[in-house]
């Protein structure tokens, strides 16, 4: 299969195997570059990204403005949930979010990126959740939650409309590191920022 038409497919609702994180495609070029590494649908992640966004302003609005923290505690215990499973089992069929966001853009043309990286901007997501997740659920209120709130609301922002993913640039300042040794540390990037990096090193 050419790498155009393989650019073209359409993606699967599930990988294979079913319960796999991300999953290699046969002849996949990505940035004219063979994508011999796992993958997942870009329009995918920022689908879900911005469901993320509208369940998580739903219940900053109810405890910012009203100081009602019920919708706020669930939340913080269903984003917890959900990026575990995402970690463990990618964003279908388990992910509530993740399936909503798949089914949502099932017919675009797929945008395929390296799950790698957002496989570690989940697990900083997953953290952050579940801190979330232990303060509220004990009542505690205050700046800290709401700026906690506020800055992980934004970062939902960037990535479902500007395509951002900040956690996916962590990765690459460490992933510049001694830790890893293979080019599968630095797999294809969003709107091909990563090729773009790669060129201007290239050029120095």
């Amino acid at each position: 299969m050419s790498s155009e038409a393989t650019d073209r497919t359409k993606a699967p609702f599930l990988t294979s195997p079913v319960f796999a994180f991300a999953e290699k495609i046969d002849g996949l070029y990505i940035d004219g570059n063979p994508a011999d590494y796992p993958v997942v649908n870009e329009r995918a992640v920022r689908a879900t990204a911005g469901l993320t966004l509208i369940a998580a302003s739903v219940a900053f609005v109810y405890a910012f403005f009203w100081q009602y923290y019920i919708p706020i505690k669930v939340v913080t215990v269903v984003f917890a949930i959900d990026f575990a499973i995402r970690l463990l089992f990618g964003m279908t069929p388990l992910s509530p979010f993740g399936v909503i966001g798949t089914w949502m853009v099932r017919n675009q043309r797929p945008d395929w990126v390296g799950a790698t990286q957002k496989r570690f901007a989940w697990s900083i997501g997953l953290v952050v959740a579940l801190f979330m997740a232990v303060i509220t659920n004990l009542n505690v209120t205050g700046n800290i939650p709401f700026t906690i709130c506020f800055l992980c609301m934004t970062l939902m922002w960037m990535e479902s409309t500007l395509g951002i993913c900040v956690g996916c640039k962590i990765y690459r300042v460490v992933a510049k590191s001694r830790f890893f040794s293979s080019h599968e540390y630095t797999p294809a990037c969003p709107g091909g920022v990563c090729a773009n990096n790669n060129v201007r090193e290239a050029q120095k």
